[in-house]
């Protein structure tokens, strides 16, 4: 992997940007990748356990877990008198055109990876005489990049280092209620509060003469939003679901500090500021299907519609451009349940294939993800294991972005 740093160092840029900035905007327009962008995909809504992302993350009619709290409560009625369910992920994802990367001084030939572990769901629900209450901690967003470490040698000797560093996440508390209306009616309502942070340090530093060159932004998340959804069963096998969460913005905290160190001249300025940011979040709607072809077999398919062209950032007492449009994202899988005899009770074994089409909500590059999805369980009396694994590959950028995703879940029944 190649890097190159262009001769005009960050530090011009930056200041070019602050004298001239509708000079410097065109660069900084990066799509998607955007500095608030999710790791993966734009189109975040909940979280997909092993069950859900085996079937492209169609969920919006499939009662798996407690994670169905964060996308239609409605489903919780469906799920026994007392369900704790935990999952954990391992996601990556490539990035070409990020930060400063193939925007400003750093160039990169290449696609530059990155991937990461977490235990992002844990939930508990309880089932009782038609009401259903469920509180959930999630993982919904993280905004991590690849780190970067950039080193221009000149006679032998390291001249001038350039690093980059960002990580961030957005966390999730819902305390969701569901109940039942007659034997074909179910409907929920869920309370989200989510809280978070984002991270971004670019450090330069000319060896020889000791000077260094650092701009460290820092965010503080928090905001509220509501979600709810309602599940109609229209026959035994016939089942479809709409689903709701609420557009809400996302507030920040915010601190920046631009500094120019310099000892061999005595050398110290610092330009501090800080500020309320905004993010304002799209209204998400959907409709989901299901059907029960046999006892074995069932298929579902969702659309979610995320009203991106009223996303707005409002950044440093600044509006920033983010060219966004409205789109609609569709999953859809299937699940064959087969069963084995051992050790004197039945084991369930579901086998999930899915696939999933993701536009992506920029304008320039107008580009999608389309993703297949597979995944599995075993089904031990009140034990449930799930695994699901999502691939995909991105197209409309010419960068041939990719992105993976392994979920793990685990329930208890009682």
């Amino acid at each position: 992997m190649k890097r190159h740093v262009c001769f005009v160092s960050f530090f011009a840029i930056l200041w070019l940007s602050i004298l001239f900035p509708k000079f410097a905007l065109p660069q900084l327009i990066l799509g998607q990748y955007e500095d608030e962008a999710p790791f993966r995909t734009w189109n975040t809504l909940g979280i997909s356990t092993g069950t859900s992302l085996a079937m492209g993350e169609a969920r919006f009619t499939l009662a798996s877990d407690c994670s169905v709290a964060l996308t239609n409560p409605a489903l919780l009625s469906n799920l026994p008198k007392i369900t704790f369910s935990l999952s954990s992920c391992v996601s990556a994802a490539s990035f070409f055109k990020y930060s400063i990367i193939n925007t400003g001084p750093l160039y990169n030939e290449e696609n530059m990876s990155q991937g990461f572990y977490a235990l992002d769901f844990a939930g508990v629900s309880v089932n009782l005489k038609g009401w259903a209450l469920a509180l959930n901690m999630g993982l919904l967003e993280n905004y991590d990049r690849p780190r970067v470490e950039s080193k221009y040698p000149a006679s032998g000797q390291v001249q001038y280092m350039l690093n980059l560093d960002q990580e961030g996440i957005l966390n999730n508390i819902n305390f969701s209620l569901a109940r039942k209306l007659g034997k074909n009616l179910s409907v929920g309502i869920g309370f989200n509060y989510i809280y978070g942070y984002l991270e971004k340090n670019i450090e330069e530093k000319w060896t020889k003469s000791n000077i260094t060159i650092t701009d460290k932004k820092s965010h503080d998340f928090k905001g509220f939003y509501i979600n709810g959804g309602l599940v109609v069963y229209l026959s035994d096998a016939l089942t479809v679901a709409g689903v709701f969460r609420t557009p809400y913005t996302k507030k920040s905290d915010s601190k920046s500090l631009l500094r120019y160190y310099s000892p061999q001249g005595k050398t110290d300025i610092k330009i501090e500021a800080s500020a309320q940011n905004s993010y304002k979040q799209p209204l998400v709607v959907g409709l989901g299907l299901s059907y029960k072809f046999s006892k074995v077999f069932k298929a579902a398919a969702d659309l979610s519609f995320f009203n991106w062209a009223n996303y707005n950032v409002y950044y440093f007492e600044e509006e920033l451009e983010r060219d966004f449009k409205d789109i609609v994202k569709i999953s859809a899988g299937a699940e064959y349940m087969s069963s084995i005899w051992a050790f004197n009770q039945e084991i369930k074994a579901p086998l999930r294939i899915g696939i999933s089409y993701d536009p992506q909500p920029m304008r320039e590059p107008n580009s999608h993800y389309l993703y297949f999805s597979f995944g599995a369980g075993i089904y031990v009396g009140k034990f449930l294991l799930d695994a699901g694994a999502l691939i995909g590959n991105e197209r409309g950028s010419g960068n041939a972005l990719a992105a993976r995703r392994i979920a793990f879940s685990l329930s208890f029944r009682m």
